[in-house]
Formats: structure tokens, C-alpha cells, sequence
């Protein structure tokens, strides 16, 4: 073979070799657009029982370019549950998907978990068990709109615009406000905050040794709830809201579980904070000992209601009496409830207690 015809051999092996990495990129294609950034709207919430309301506010936002193999999920909002239980949980959530692997970002350890996605057709996956029943407009796109129990997404070219999830008058909804695709690339560079990367492989375990704990966001448990109702019960019972008081309060439950576990931990922690505090402020001879005395109090009401304008500005006479009673007040209300609240196993028996 002369050199010539040794060059034209080496080119077209080259050509055809880079023909088969172009292919494999667009078999791997997830979405039907090339790149795009969606931002959304999350709400949601409930009546968890007749005393506890949930309501849930925040934005997500998601960025995708190469046909959405690199993909990035931004989720930051609040869960607010208000009544005789007040609790404030603030989700961010931030995940990236490339090459197959998936990176989960947790900002209260800084850490990012790897780990390998899972096999099969991802599209298939956001639709499975659903059945299509029409179309709608969402931020501007006519997208198909696909139903189960308990579940209703809307999908633009692979693309979910509303996700919703729904369970006894409780609800979870992420809804597009805005919609834009084929962007600049260098826009949309999905990238994720410089943590020390964990690698988690993907193994199956016993089925007795998984925990059967709820997740703590509340569209997961909506999400986990609802398969736990499909097992046990018909899908007409669930779809018609067919349940008797004790049922659905059992089931609310079930939905309120991390609210009453988070609860039954706080409440004890919060009383003998404030009892530390009652006895610091018995001996604090100024303002200043006196905000150092309740320094741990207002830090755990911070992370549970917005009340965080709790500095003793004057500590004699009247002004120094009034916060004395107030903590005596609340000291003896939470001490007469706490034999109740420690034999408590429901998020309706905790609210029971805190109403009595």
C-alpha cells in the first residue's frame, strides 16, 4: 500500500470512528431539544390534622444542554407547618446528571454523592404508570399531560413543565413559569458548588434490612405514601376520596410523620432549654447576661418559626418582669403537656396534647 492510500485509510478510520461517538452521543439523547433552562413555581400543602396546616413555597429551576445528558436540578423552598405546631424546614436541593452518573449535593454536610443512574429509558421512567389523557399550555408550550393515582405531569419533548402529587386534600405542585430552549451552552453549564466528591455504588440489599423510614421532603413522602395506599387498598377507593374519618386520619398520619418525629424531638429540648434559661436570667444583673441567657432559646425558635426579634433591650423594673413571667408561662404550659406529648405516637395525638 503507498503512503497516499495509507493516509486515505487512517482519514476515513478517523471519520468513521468520530461518526460512532456522534451516534452514541445522540442515542443517549434524554430530552427532544438540545438545550434549554426551565424555571418553576413549587407550592403546595394541606390540612395535616384539624389544628396542623402545611403550606409549602419555594422555585426550582432546570438547566440541560448536550439533549439533556447533562442535566442540573435546582430546587430551594420552604415547608412551613403553622397551628399549635409551628416548624419551618428549608429544602435545597441541587443534583447534576452526566455520563450516567448522577451527583447529589448536600449543603448541610458540603458533600457530593456520586453515584451510578439507573439503566433504561429515562423517558420512559417519567411517565411509567401513567396514562395520557390530553394536552395543555404550560409557560407557553403545549405539552401532554399524563395521569395516575395520586400523580399528574405535564411533558414538552421529555421535558416535565408540572409535576404534581396529591393525597387527601395534601398536595405537592412544581409548575414552569418560564420555558427556554436552544440557548447559548456556555449559559447553561450546569455546574455544581466545589465539594469533596463521595462515591456511593448502587447495590440491592435484603429486603428486612431496608429502612422504612419516610424521606423528608414532603413530594417524596406524598410519593412513598401513595404506593403504600395502592398496595393496600383499591384504586377507586383512593381516587374517590372514599374514606371514612379514622382512615384518613390514619393515613394523614402516615403523611405527617417526620413533622411529629421532629416535633416529639424539639419540644422536650426547647422546655429544658428554657428552663436553663429561666435560671440564668434569675441572676443576670444586666441586659447584656440577660440576651447571653437566652442565646440557645432564640436559636432553636429560629429554626422553627421566623420569630427571631428576641433581644432584651432594658433588664430592670417592669421590662425585666414581663420576660420572667413569660418564660415562667410558657415553662409550665409545655412541663403540663409533656407526659402527653412523650406518649404521643401520632402526629394527631401530638396535636391533641397541644391543644388541651
Amino acid at each position: 500500500m503507498s503512503y497516499i492510500n495509507k493516509i486515505i485509510v487512517t482519514f476515513l478510520f478517523f471519520c468513521l470512528g468520530s461518526l460512532t461517538v456522534l451516534s452514541a452521543k445522540a442515542n443517549q439523547k434524554i430530552f427532544d431539544l438540545q438545550s434549554g433552562m426551565i424555571l418553576y413555581m413549587i407550592s403546595g400543602g394541606g390540612q395535616l390534622t384539624e389544628d396542623i396546616n402545611l403550606t409549602i413555597q419555594g422555585k426550582g429551576k432546570l438547566r440541560f444542554k448536550d439533549w439533556g445528558v447533562v442535566t442540573l436540578i435546582e430546587e430551594d423552598y420552604e415547608e412551613i407547618i403553622s397551628g399549635v405546631l409551628q416548624n419551618i424546614e428549608t429544602i435545597q436541593r441541587c443534583k447534576k446528571m452526566e455520563d450516567k452518573q448522577q451527583f447529589d449535593v448536600d449543603f448541610k454536610t458540603k458533600k457530593i454523592f456520586e453515584r451510578k443512574m439507573p439503566k433504561g429509558n429515562l423517558q420512559a421512567y417519567i411517565t411509567k404508570d401513567l396514562v395520557k389523557t390530553g394536552q395543555e399550555k404550560i409557560a407557553g408550550h403545549t405539552c401532554d399531560i399524563w395521569e395516575g393515582v395520586g400523580v399528574r405531569k405535564c411533558i414538552y419533548k421529555g421535558i416535565p413543565l408540572l409535576v404534581e402529587h396529591y393525597l387527601l386534600g395534601t398536595y405537592y405542585r412544581k409548575i414552569a413559569s418560564s420555558a427556554t430552549f436552544d440557548i447559548d451552552t456556555k449559559a447553561a453549564n450546569c455546574s455544581i458548588p466545589n465539594f469533596p466528591v463521595q462515591k456511593f455504588g448502587l447495590f440491592k440489599t435484603h429486603s428486612k434490612t431496608n429502612s422504612k423510614k419516610l424521606p423528608h421532603e414532603f413530594s417524596k413522602i406524598l410519593i412513598s405514601v401513595g404506593k403504600e395506599m395502592k398496595k393496600q387498598l383499591s384504586v377507586e377507593k383512593i381516587e374517590e376520596d372514599n374514606f371514612t374519618p379514622e382512615e384518613k386520619r390514619v393515613w394523614l398520619n402516615k403523611i405527617g410523620q417526620n413533622v411529629f418525629e421532629k416535633e416529639k424531638i424539639f419540644l422536650p429540648q426547647f422546655l429544658l432549654s428554657m428552663k436553663k434559661a429561666r435560671v440564668c436570667l434569675a441572676q443576670a444583673d444586666n441586659w447584656i447576661k440577660a440576651n447571653e441567657c437566652v442565646e440557645n432559646v432564640v436559636q432553636l425558635k429560629a429554626q422553627f418559626t421566623r420569630d427571631r426579634q428576641n433581644n432584651i433591650e432594658q433588664w430592670k423594673g417592669e421590662e425585666k418582669e414581663k420576660v420572667l413571667n413569660d418564660f415562667d408561662e410558657h415553662i409550665s404550659l409545655i412541663e403540663s403537656r409533656m407526659k402527653c406529648i412523650r406518649g404521643s405516637k401520632t402526629l394527631s395525638d401530638l396535636s391533641t396534647c397541644m391543644r388541651n
